[in-house]
Parts: C-alpha cells; structure tokens; sequence
C-alpha cells in the first residue's frame, strides 16, 4: 500500500487516544473519520488511522466523551476491516445507536451514518480526494 505524506497510513497501528474539545484535528489521510456533529454543525473530526478504536470515558479511550454519564468507559469499538469500517457497542449500559436504531453485535458503517453514543452524535463520513 502506497504511502501518503503521514507514517500512519495503511499500517495496523492502533489510534491516539484524543479528547473531545470541540476544536477539529488536522487534516490527515484517514480513509475514514468519525465527525462530531454540535447543533447541525460538525464541532470535531477524528482520523480513523489505525485498526482499532474505542470510543469511551476512560482516558485510555481513542476518542473521548467526558462529562457524560450515559457513556460507559469503554462504550464501544470500530474496527478496520480492509476499506470497510465496524462498529460494535461493548455492553454498555445505553448502547450505540446507528440511524437511530440500537445495533445489536458489529455493525458496518456506510458513508452518512449517523452514531449516537449517549449524548454525542458522529457521522461517518469517507475521505475524498
């Protein structure tokens, strides 16, 4: 797999944590990002660069949702399958929802998604050149 101006593309490393402070992220070379979405209005953006993300209170979280007590510690994890992206609730209390609908074991997210995990809202959306 070519290489495209950051180290981290196409490699099976695992993503830096990040914490949600409304401010977007530079622009990478993610196949793929998770947008936090505020008011109708995207607030941040999270490169999906490695394999495997979780998604939680828990500092040790990829993505960071704080001050929310809806969300678990470990809420939930996307998964990197090849080009297609997974995301699967880890027996949280409140779930993932995904267009609205409470999934149920892995979940493929398609462009335009809509996750919801406790208060939070992301849209999945693809990496356009």
């Amino acid at each position: 797999m070519a290489r495209r101006g950051n180290q981290d593309f196409g490699t099976d490393r695992v993503a830096k944590p990040t914490q949600e402070t409304g401010e977007s992220t530079q622009q990478s070379p993610a196949l793929a990002t998770l947008v936090r979405v505020v008011d109708g209005k995207d607030a941040s953006v999270h490169p999906l660069l490695g394999d495997m993300f979780v998604i939680g209170r828990d500092k040790t979280c990829h993505i960071r949702i704080e001050n929310d007590t809806s969300v678990s510690r470990k809420h939930a994890t996307v998964i990197r399958q090849g080009v297609s992206f997974m995301i699967e609730d880890n027996n949280s209390s409140n779930g993932v929802l995904v267009n609205d609908q409470k999934i149920s074991g892995p979940h493929e997210m398609r462009v335009g998604d809509k996750i919801e995990i406790g208060k939070t809202v992301y849209v999945f959306r693809r990496r356009v050149e």
